[in-house]
């Protein structure tokens, strides 16, 4: 070997040994500043590529009536989505043979199921993209389909998310007041908008160990700072409200019956209780089923009983009368001449009838809502005072009721108003209020002088039963003394006792009301032809009200009185409150002598017949039992049990009926019960 040659070979090997000691001295430093400077970071970013950062979803708190019954409840269930890039078979399924067209096999299989068409859905999974709905909160039924196909068909690229579903579980009833929410758990209307903060659960981001494929690591959870992070759980408060199951649903009824015999445009009614101004019931026609909203005009989301301004007609009168005896311009007594018709200025003013009763007191004024007297009465009042006695009951503002939507109604600028405005305003012409003003001023007649603000939410409850908050009475101002508020009860009941508000009697109950029968208003000005607003306002029992109803017909066609349609509907709700609620009747006037009920009693004990009772078919048919021999009361409940709607007729016990015994009906059918 020559000198050369073995000094190229240690050259060589030199050089080696340097590269090894630079790579070695590379690797050293890279490991230190790997596992020294950068340890942290690298150990959070090890920590990312192992976890999934997922949103909890929460359902929304529960709405119920009164007493618990729930009116709107929500369920966690599936969305499903479809990551179209991952529509494709794994690289083992894609070794078959023909290889599968995922896209298309997935929209013809979904189609059926999610009820759309076959070729949109195809075009959605073409179209690419990473994240594409495809269907929201759907049917628990509906998700356990869907997850069948996908496994049975291994098919990829779709996914579930879990995420809130609402349910009004009693449909159409109280639907303007419970709203509804949109797809992303959102209120939109009514409590679900007015509530949303309270009802809606905040989303909540948990974290959990996945794998490569983004599946997680059975049995383990990612350990943060010594702390199991667990999937949260989340129980939201329940807002009871004030509303009565029992009354919304005979006020519900009410009205879609009134709808179809009227055939009017609209309508609204309110039951309040005078002394605490709770809402027991409320409805508004047309209406819609929140649970399919989308499907219904948006003017069916309209609550009717706070967001309609009309003019009020005669109701008014009432109001009209308390500001004259306040002022000591009137009493009960006071004669007025009525000769049928008055002029004021260009205007010539007529009775309902055209007719004139001569001579008459105020009392009778009221009690057959004679205009000719009360534009005598509000020319003695004059324009700054209506107006400003007006605004004292509460009208031209809006109530306050815990319900979004509230309108503010209209009055005159007392400055603006000549001698024409004055007289029609004081027959309830010329200025545009809401339903719930009108009852809310009546009320105060009622309780003797508080104007209350109405309220609809009773109490909002934490999940450990704590009361977070809770509605109270409140009392806005006094606006008549106790005085004033008893002699307009007494000229008020005798309207129904003797004048014109005598279909709103219900036998052995003191009734106290008023009519309205007024002109509708057109939208180019000036009034309608043919058109008017029919309400009847009043409360039970008269002498010591217990419940004050407004019932408001919006262009009803033939009969347009507010006597002849709207005090009916009066009678018959109340009617069907009052013997469910056991109230008694103030006189036994028209009700069974002691001799008739022993000897109904006598009857029934030698008879022994056991108690009736609603029989539900599978069909979802009712089965109509005999009702001879039970009380008013008991019939009210049964029927109630099968949603079913009584029209009595009498008092005392039932001794026929129609349809006869046996007869299988559908829900919401009209049985007839004669009682003596």
């Amino acid at each position: 070997m020559s000198r050369f040659t073995l000094y190229d070979g240690r050259k060589r090997f030199s050089i080696v040994c340097l590269l090894l000691t630079v790579v070695f001295v590379g690797v050293a430093l890279r490991l230190a500043w790997l596992q020294i400077v950068r340890a942290r970071d690298l150990s959070q970013m090890s920590q990312l590529q192992l976890t999934a950062d997922l949103v909890q979803k929460h359902p929304r708190g529960r709405i119920v009536d009164r007493d618990g019954e729930e009116l709107a409840v929500s369920i966690m269930t599936g969305s499903l989505y479809a990551d179209p890039e991952g529509m494709v078979d794994s690289p083992e399924s894609a070794k078959q043979k023909p290889q599968r067209d995922v896209r298309r096999i997935s929209a013809d299989l979904l189609a059926p199921v999610l009820h759309m068409d076959a070729d949109g859905l195809y075009k959605t999974f073409a179209g690419g993209g990473r994240f594409v709905w495809l269907k929201r909160t759907m049917e628990p039924k509906e998700v356990e389909q869907v997850r069948k196909l996908i496994k049975d068909n291994k098919l990829p690229g779709l996914h579930f998310l879990e995420e809130s579903k609402r349910y009004y579980t009693k449909k159409r009833t109280a639907a303007q007041i419970l709203g509804f929410i949109g797809t992303d758990d959102v209120g939109l209307s009514g409590i679900e908008y007015q509530l949303n903060d309270v009802l809606k659960g905040k989303d909540t981001k948990y974290s959990l160990m996945v794998d490569a494929a983004g599946q997680q690591i059975l049995g383990s959870l990612l350990n943060d700072d010594a702390q199991t992070v667990k999937k949260p759980k989340e129980q939201l408060p329940t807002v009871y409200l004030t509303l009565d199951s029992k009354m919304q649903y005979v006020l519900e009824d009410a009205m879609d019956d009134a709808i179809s015999r009227t055939k009017a445009r609209g309508a609204a009614a309110i039951i309040m209780d005078p002394y605490t101004g709770e809402i027991l019931g409320m409805a508004s026609r047309p209406t819609f089923d929140p649970n399919n909203f989308g499907k219904y005009n948006p003017d069916t989301w309209n609550n009717k009983a706070i967001s309609m301004i009309y003019e009020p007609g005669s109701v008014f009168k009432p109001i009209v009368g308390c500001m004259g005896l306040t002022e000591g311009i009137i009493t009960p007594d006071t004669i007025f001449q009525d000769d049928g018709s008055i002029r004021i200025a260009d205007r010539v003013i007529h009775n309902w009838d055209g007719e004139g009763m001569g001579p008459v007191p105020f009392a009778t004024i009221i009690k057959f809502s004679i205009n000719t007297g009360m534009v005598q009465l509000g020319m003695q009042l004059g324009a700054d005072r209506l107006i400003s006695y007006a605004k004292k009951f509460g009208f031209g503002s809006p109530t306050g009721i815990d319900l979004p939507g509230e309108e503010y109604g209209i009055l005159y600028d007392p400055k603006m108003m000549y001698e024409p405005d004055v007289a029609t305003m004081a027959i309830g012409q010329g200025v545009a209020v809401t339903p719930i003003q009108v009852l809310r001023a009546i009320c105060a007649i009622a309780n003797g002088g508080e104007l209350l603000q109405p309220y609809i939410v009773k109490k909002i409850v934490a999940p450990d039963g704590t009361v977070i908050s809770e509605g109270q009475k409140h009392v806005v101002r006094n606006v008549i003394t106790p005085q004033v508020a008893r002699q307009m009860r007494d000229m008020m009941e005798k309207v129904v006792s003797e004048g014109g508000g005598k279909p709103a009697a219900i036998k052995g109950y003191r009734i106290a009301g008023k009519t309205g029968t007024a002109e509708k208003l057109a939208e180019g000005g000036g009034y309608a032809a043919g058109q008017y607003i029919a309400s009847f306002v009043g409360f039970v029992p008269a002498d010591k009200p217990m419940y004050a109803m407004l019932v408001m017909l919006d262009t009803p066609q033939g009969a347009f009185y507010g006597s002849q349609v709207s005090a009916p509907i009066f009678r018959d709700t109340l009617q069907q409150i009052l013997v469910a609620k056991g109230i008694q009747p103030a006189s036994s006037e028209g009700l069974p002598s002691f001799e008739e009920m022993n000897a109904v009693g006598a009857k029934e004990t030698a008879k022994q017949r056991p108690a009736p009772q609603i029989q539900l078919l599978p069909d979802g048919k009712i089965k109509l039992p005999d009702f001879s021999g039970i009380d008013m009361r008991l019939a009210a409940e049964l029927l109630q049990q099968g949603r079913l709607r009584m029209k009595p007729y009498g008092s005392g016990h039932a001794y026929q009926q129609r349809p006869e015994p046996g007869t299988e009906v559908g829900e919401g059918a009209t049985v007839e019960i004669w009682f003596r």
